[in-house]
Parts: structure tokens; C-alpha cells; sequence
């Protein structure tokens, strides 16, 4: 991994399941649920052969803290460096980790797979690339595809920044043929992945657990989470900031006369939480809009299974699990044209996609649906060839055998 643990982020929840106090007066911890523990998990339960260790960077430790959070899979956390440097004249944040590239003490890494994502310039992965020669490599791409090529092609007056993004071009050039396999989550940019590298590639996400989400009664879940039972109700789920565009939903919402109930679960900031709060006076006032906070899974399945339609308008994503959930549970999507989920929507004929900044079509399309236009749900089969954790763990299995043949 090549982030650190999203302490800010949950700063105002308790402590994860493994954690350990520094001896600077601060405290480690490990959740075992992002997408490097997931996986490796998975895999270990269909497969015994492999063993599995996620490696990340922590500003906040002091030494390695290691925890076995699935039997033969342990979560490590090394020590950390941020530096800030600019590209041109903008600031740009490198995570490095010298403890990490010195952990693995061995001259001959031929029998080890290193599984990375990001990007292969980036510091951590530069410095395993160039380290481990003789080891096998397959990169991941866990949002959409980002490469130099693409910043190269754009119109820019910052010269400075031409000059790093072109470095960046050359030294991908020859990281890339490092690469052994390659996965990706969505099509987009996948032309300029080509480009550099042409090696075997295949299209595989995340996925999520068909017995923690799947399709429950309406009117139970509306009466348990006291929810009235006559409205239409949206519902949106994602952490709350920018990108997400929760802000621009609810402009869009404002518009709308009609009578619906708008439910946001997630959270974020304190200040960008207040912003949309302010944003959404119009909603509140009407009683048209319930910001929830974070669900757990429990609570989570409950929102999905109470509401008529999922919306998610982000501008960017890889996925989103969130969308893969209401699809599990037999929920209408309308989301915007980008990600894994808005790609497998528009190849099955199912749910809406929209343009991510065509905020009238937004308005358009939920306005047909209070209409009374329906919206086709994908087949409970279809979500499961894609995304049940157990077919994902198959196919990056099998990706292993191949990559040590």
C-alpha cells in the first residue's frame, strides 16, 4: 500500500480492532478492511498456498507493528516520511518508507510476488522496482487509470509541471516492463495504458459479501429505521467531500417540486459536513433531505432495502462498492458515466447513467422517475459473476499461478 491509514478520517471514532499506543504519545492502528486486506483474505480462504502480508506506510509509527488478521495473512505497518515537493507551482505529497524496502532482507526475490497499485513511479513502488529486479510484479490500478501521458496531453501554462509530467513519462516507460500482470476496475484512460505497457492485462474490481447484502423487505425496514412508508426515497451513500458531489445533487434536488425524501449516509469533515448542511437549507426546511452519519453494515443493508432509487454522482471512481451493494439488493441506480459499476450498467442495458457534470440531465432523469419512469434493475446473477468476493478471489488466484509460472 502506498497511503497511510485514514486516521484524520476517522478521527471521531473509536479505535480500530488492532492498536497500539506510540511511544510519542500517539497510537497505531489497523482496520484489516481495505481493499489490500480484503483481497488477501479472500484468496486465503479458497486457496492455502499462498501466504499473504499488506505492507504500509505509517507517519504515525514509531517501529514495524505487525498483526495476523486472518490466519496466514498479517498486516504491517512501517514507519513513514512525507515530503512535499512542487510540480510547478502546485504542492504534491510523496509517502516514503525506507524501513519498508529494507524489511525484506533477501538477495533472491525470485519466489516473492509483489502485488502494487497507484502508480509505479510513485516512491514506495520505484523503490521496490528497482530493488527487487529479479522479483514477480502485478500492478493494480484501484481508481481510474492515471498515467504522465495523459497530464502530457493537456494544455497547461505551468512549463514546470511539463518538465516533471514528462520525467514522469520516461521513467513509467521503463518501470512498466517490470510489470508481470495488470489489472484495472473501469475502461477509462485504458488506451493511454496501452501505451505504455503491453503486457497481460485483465478488468477485475473489488468485490463485496452476497450474505451481508441482499434484498429484505420494504415496509419492515422503513418501519425499523423509522422511515415513512409512503415517500419515494433516494438514497446516496459515499464519504462526504468534493469529488462526490453531494453538493451539486442537492442543488439539483432543490429544484425539483415533487415530493420525495433524500437520504445521505456517510460522512466527513466537520467543516465540509456544515457546508453541505448549509447547502441543503432549502430540504431541511421541506423535510426532503436526512443526513444520517456513518452505517455500519447492519443499519446500511436496512437504508438500501428502504429506498426506491440509488443515486451516486461522483466524478471519478473505480468502482464503487456502494453501487455493487444496492445492486445486490435489488436497488434502481442512477449514477454518473464513471466507474466499473456504470460500465457493467450501460453493457446490460440497466439503471441510468448520466454525465458527471450534466447536472440538467440529473434533473431530467429523476424527474422522469418521479414520473413514473421505470429504471431496470441488473440481474442478480450478473452482479454476482462481477463482484462476489469469492469470483474475485478467483481470478486474482489464478493470476498468481500464472505470474510464478
Amino acid at each position: 500500500m502506498n497511503h497511510p491509514p485514514a486516521y484524520d478520517e476517522y478521527s471521531d471514532k473509536p479505535r480500530p480492532e488492532w492498536t497500539w499506543d506510540t511511544s510519542e504519545g500517539s497510537w497505531v492502528g489497523i482496520w484489516g478492511y481495505d481493499w489490500s486486506d480484503q483481497l488477501a483474505i479472500e484468496i486465503k480462504k479458497i486457496n492455502k498456498k499462498f501466504d499473504h502480508e499488506i505492507w504500509q506506510p505509517d507517519l504515525r509509527a514509531d517501529r514495524i507493528y505487525s498483526q495476523e488478521i486472518y490466519p496466514g495473512v498479517i498486516h504491517r505497518l512501517f514507519p513513514a516520511k512525507e515530503k512535499t515537493t512542487l510540480i510547478g507551482l502546485k504542492r504534491s505529497r510523496e509517502i516514503s518508507s525506507p524501513e519498508m524496502i529494507q524489511f525484506l532482507n533477501v538477495e533472491d526475490a525470485s519466489e516473492i510476488i509483489f502485488h502494487i497499485g497507484q502508480s509505479v513511479t510513485c516512491k514506495i513502488n520505484r523503490c521496490l522496482l528497482e530493488r527487487f529486479i529479479n522479483a514477480k510484479f502485478i500492478f493494480s490500478y484501484h481508481g481510474q487509470i492515471t498515467l504522465p501521458k495523459i497530464s502530457l496531453l493537456r494544455i497547461q501554462k505551468n512549463i514546470l509541471a511539463k518538465f516533471h509530467y514528462l520525467n514522469e513519462h520516461f521513467l513509467s516507460q521503463k518501470l512498466f516492463k517490470q510489470i508481470s500482470y495488470l489489472t484495472f476496475q473501469n475502461n477509462q484512460n485504458l488506451a493511454y495504458l496501452k501505451y505504455y505497457y503491453n503486457g497481460r492485462l485483465e478488468r477485475i474490481t473489488m468485490g463485496i459479501h452476497f450474505d451481508d447484502f441482499y434484498k429484505l423487505g420494504k415496509a419492515q425496514c422503513r418501519e425499523e429505521l423509522n422511515l415513512p412508508q409512503s415517500s419515494l426515497i433516494f438514497l446516496t451513500v459515499c464519504r462526504l467531500y468534493k469529488l462526490k458531489q453531494i453538493d451539486k445533487l442537492i442543488e439539483v434536488l432543490s429544484k425539483i417540486e415533487r415530493d420525495f425524501l433524500f437520504i445521505v449516509v456517510g460522512h466527513g469533515t466537520r467543516e465540509y459536513e456544515e457546508y453541505l448542511n448549509k447547502k441543503a437549507e432549502k430540504l431541511i426546511e421541506q423535510k426532503k433531505i436526512l443526513f444520517t452519519g456513518f452505517k455500519k453494515r447492519p443499519e446500511l443493508i436496512k437504508y438500501l432495502n428502504s429506498s426506491d432509487l440509488f443515486i451516486h454522482v461522483s466524478k471519478a471512481e473505480a468502482g464503487p462498492v456502494v453501487c455493487m451493494e444496492a445492486m445486490a439488493c435489488g436497488v434502481p441506480i442512477l449514477c454518473t458515466d464513471t466507474g466499473n459499476t456504470a460500465e457493467v450498467l450501460k453493457e446490460n442495458s440497466a439503471g441510468i447513467v448520466v454525465g458527471a457534470n450534466n447536472y440538467k440531465y440529473w434533473e431530467k432523469e429523476i424527474t422522469n422517475y418521479l414520473e413514473g419512469k421505470a429504471i431496470k434493475t441488473l440481474d442478480l446473477d450478473i452482479v454476482k459473476e462481477h463482484y462476489e468476493w469469492g469470483n474475485i478471489a478467483k481470478k486474482f488466484t489464478a493470476i498468481y499461478d500464472k505470474v510464478r509460472q
